[in-house]
């Protein structure tokens, strides 16, 4: 039984140096230039200036990750019920909170409108009146 347990004690520790070592490197181009320490009467200034580079392998922001079209945002002051459809069966009810649009569809009606939202359950529909 001890043989077992120190082997599987020796496993563990050298798996978790082999971790450890198979870790990303830091790689000092991507943080940013420190100044140098200069030497003025004999003292050390260790003052910081700020950075006068910024380094960046890549955009923050690419140009698919842009939303050119956003969802609307519907803000809900009552309770509100969602169904499966315009007109159809009954899902459940919403507390007042702003919700997400799909941007798929939108029926509009005389007095509001019907838009199709994301809930927990899935896509469902709401009916918003005019103001």
């Amino acid at each position: 039984m001890k043989k077992i347990f120190s082997i599987t004690a020796a496993l563990g520790l050298a798996l978790s140096v082999s971790t450890a070592a198979a870790a990303d490197p830091v790689d000092s181009a991507d943080s940013t230039e420190s100044a140098p320490e200069t030497v003025v009467e004999g003292t050390v200034n260790t003052t910081p200036t700020p950075p006068t580079k910024w380094i960046f392998k890549e955009p923050t922001i690419k140009a698919d990750e842009v939303i050119l079209d956003p969802a609307e945002m519907i803000d809900l002051t009552k309770v509100t019920y969602f169904y499966t459809m315009p007109n159809g069966d009954f899902m459940g009810a919403l507390e007042p909170q702003i919700v997400d649009a799909t941007r798929n569809d939108k029926v509009i009606v005389e007095n509001g409108e019907w838009v199709e939202i994301y809930t927990w359950l899935g896509k469902a529909w709401i009916f918003v009146e005019n103001k």
